[in-house]
């Protein structure tokens, strides 16, 4: 019996749907326009490893991408470890700033902690050092072992056990909630012709059902000590009174519970129930805080109920065929259909997707993000071949035992793209940009070039020049930034101006006079490569040239 006479009028109707949802999102989705990806630090007042004359009124942190309200705090720790100050952080308006008020700071050494949650629910923090009226130096204070400027949850050789049990209990509650909604699916809609298995399937339900709701309360278990870090019972309430990412996980976790009582009663309660699961789940990612977010959100809405319906249908043949060949035999047709449908969706919304993340393509191999995305890319490939040889086998054989080794191939694939899936969703798309430190030692003079917050838009640029004294002030200092992708526009020309810094014994000298230069401005306007060219003339008119490519992501 062919494939379309097998399936009911209800389930042909729905399975129409989904090529037109794809040329509606086509449609939909237009241009993009600007996007973030995780907060960043951008800007921190005073500076990592600043040594100040003055004493800072306040820390000041600036960052890339809307934040929590609620749970949020610096911390400003002296040399013996104590707290300088007992007030709380302030959010601004907009709340990509955070400030805390400091009193008047003695000279020593200075300790600042911060912890943020970015609006797409990942917790963000770090730790650098300043100080006051002397070198770092003196009076060293003692820095955690795992002290960063900035944390971004990034991969790394040097995980901790709970950052491997982290990435873990996401990886469980991503497969779980896959193969559980993708489950519900296929129960409610794939299994007409094969009552004598439904009573086996609906016993693994509520295995999947109970498996679901272990994988998520792990989940959470896990990920709520990063996301309050060091504040205590407070920060504890706060993250589920206060933001989006708790009421979130309130949400999942109350439509896990109901899912013991709602489910398998109506069809469009059930329908209902698995949208809601999907876009909580969309809503607590990256697709939260990409631009335009409606589309964003359909985009990601596809792209998991793509996944699932492959993932579950997946499950639920390898279940028919062990314990009934026949009704294995029957619904393998109706998944490879449904599955083929599934994975054109998933590539077509993966690929959308990646162009909202990404204002330039060639990023993806900048990050651990992109490279785990090319390695998913070509675990989607081997599926597709998979999945063809499956359909030719099959219709040449017509049995399913001539193609088992496939199928366990395929469940493998799957499991293998949804752990990639469960950890790079918690990575960083874009890149960051890290302040420009740049230093050279000379025979006769030293430069150093910084820019902060080394991003497109307003940066701060300052260049010191170390001379011997006799030489006096330099003669000129000039300071251009050239864009290699725009060889036909001039150079632009930072107007540096001289400024008058306070002596610190504390900084080195080099046996030399220092003389430092500002400006401020939007000078480095686009992203992508620049090259920095530096021209130091001397009083005898000797010129010292410095050149330095850098990237702006």
């Amino acid at each position: 019996m062919a494939w379309n006479e097998r399936l009911s009028s209800r389930w042909k109707r729905w399975l129409a749907l989904l090529p037109i949802l794809a040329i509606g999102l086509l449609v939909l989705l237009g241009l993009p326009g600007r996007v973030w990806a995780h907060a960043s630090l951008t800007n921190a007042v005073p500076a990592a490893n600043a040594e100040l004359q003055q004493a800072p009124k306040s820390i000041h942190l600036t960052f890339n991408e809307r934040l929590e309200d609620g749970v949020y705090y610096i911390k400003v720790l002296d040399a013996k470890k104590k707290p300088v100050t007992d007030k709380a952080a302030a959010l601004n308006a907009t709340r990509t700033e955070v400030e805390l008020d400091l009193p008047a700071l003695a000279p020593g050494s200075y300790l600042v902690s911060y912890h943020v949650i970015s609006a797409d629910g990942h917790p963000v923090e770090g730790t650098y050092l300043f100080a006051v009226g002397q070198s770092l130096s003196e009076q060293p204070i003692e820095v955690p072992a795992n002290a960063e400027h900035l944390h971004s949850g990034g991969l790394s050789q040097n995980m901790s056990l709970l950052d491997i049990v982290s990435y873990l209990s996401r990886i469980l509650y991503y497969i779980m909630m896959l193969l559980f909604t993708g489950w519900v699916l296929w129960l409610r809609f794939g299994l007409q012709g094969m009552d004598g298995s439904r009573p086996a399937l609906e016993g693994w339900t509520v295995q999947l059902q109970r498996g679901y709701l272990l994988a998520f309360l792990f989940f959470m278990f896990v990920h709520i000590y990063a996301m309050i870090g060091s504040g205590g019972p407070q920060a504890m309430k706060a993250l589920f009174t206060s933001t989006s990412i708790g009421y979130l996980w309130l949400a999942s976790l109350a439509l896990s519970l109901l899912s013991f009582v709602v489910l398998y009663r109506n069809l469009w309660l059930d329908l209902l129930w698995l949208v809601l699961l999907w876009l909580c789940k969309s809503l607590n990612g990256h697709a939260a805080v990409f631009a335009p977010q409606s589309q964003t959100i359909v985009l990601d809405l596809v792209h998991l109920a793509s996944a699932a319906l492959w993932m579950g249908g997946l499950l639920m043949l390898l279940v028919l065929w062990r314990r009934s060949k026949e009704d294995g035999a029957l619904f393998f047709p109706r998944f490879s259909s449904a599955a083929l449908i599934s994975i054109v969706l998933l590539i077509v919304s993966g690929v959308l997707t990646v162009f909202v993340f990404l204002p330039d393509v060639k990023y993806i191999v900048e990050t651990q993000w992109g490279k785990l995305l090319l390695v998913k890319s070509a675990l989607v490939l081997l599926v597709v071949i998979t999945a063809a040889s499956l359909r030719l086998l099959y219709r040449k054989h017509g049995q399913l035992r001539k193609v088992s080794y496939l199928l366990k191939q395929d469940a493998a694939l799957a499991l293998l793209i949804a752990c990639i899936v469960g950890i790079f969703t918690y990575l960083t798309p874009q890149p960051a940009n890290e302040p420009l430190n740049w230093h050279v030692m000379g025979e006769k003079i030293h430069m150093t070039a910084q820019i902060t917050p080394n991003a497109p838009g307003v940066n701060e640029i300052t260049v010191k020049v170390w001379l011997p004294e006799k030489l006096g002030q330099p003669k000129q200092v000039l300071f251009k930034l050239r864009n290699p992708d725009l060889p036909d526009i001039a150079p632009i020309e930072v107007p540096l101006q001289p400024v008058q810094e306070p002596v610190n014994s504390y900084e080195e000298s080099y046996g030399m006079k220092k003389h430092t230069y500002k400006a401020k401005g939007s000078y480095l306007p686009y992203p992508g490569y620049w090259n920095i060219e530096i021209r130091v003339m001397d009083s005898n008119d000797d010129e010292t040239v410095y050149e330095k490519q850098i990237r702006l992501f």
